[in-house]
């Protein structure tokens, strides 16, 4: 199965809507963008609520730390994200839908997967379950 396809699924199991479209940043349940600081420093900004933003909890110095902190919008119930086209890249954000994707593959509905998807998640994620299999 192609990664792009498991990103689908994933985006459609937990009905999530990522653009980096400015016009809406602020439509968004989280927007997640860098600034810079007074003194020239990059940050980066994982905030549900931009025209408020916490220094304690939404912003961040080290970029590795904004994939786990997507993880944790969606987990908190965040559907919709702004997030900067460049950040959306160097953040990985594609490689944490793809691990999502692993954590999940057995809650998304085998209705949206293929006959031969299925067979895919059967030999790849232990899935035994013949009435999965042959979903419909």
């Amino acid at each position: 199965m192609k990664d792009e396809r498991k990103i689908d699924l994933i985006k459609d199991h937990f009905d999530l809507e990522i653009t980096d479209n400015i016009e809406l940043f602020n439509a968004m349940d989280c927007s997640i963008y860098s600034e810079s600081t007074a003194d020239g420093y990059d940050v980066f900004i994982v905030t549900s609520d931009p025209t408020s933003v916490s220094v304690c909890e939404d912003v961040y110095y080290y970029d590795h730390d904004i994939g786990n902190a997507f993880r944790d919008q969606i987990r908190w119930g965040d559907t919709k994200f702004y997030i900067d086209d460049y950040i959306y890249e160097d953040c990985f954000i594609e490689d944490q839908l793809l691990e999502m994707f692993e954590e999940y593959v057995h809650d998304i509905d085998s209705k949206k997967f293929t006959e031969e998807e299925r067979n895919y998640v059967k030999e790849n994620y232990a899935r035994e379950d013949e009435e999965y299999i042959k979903a419909n």
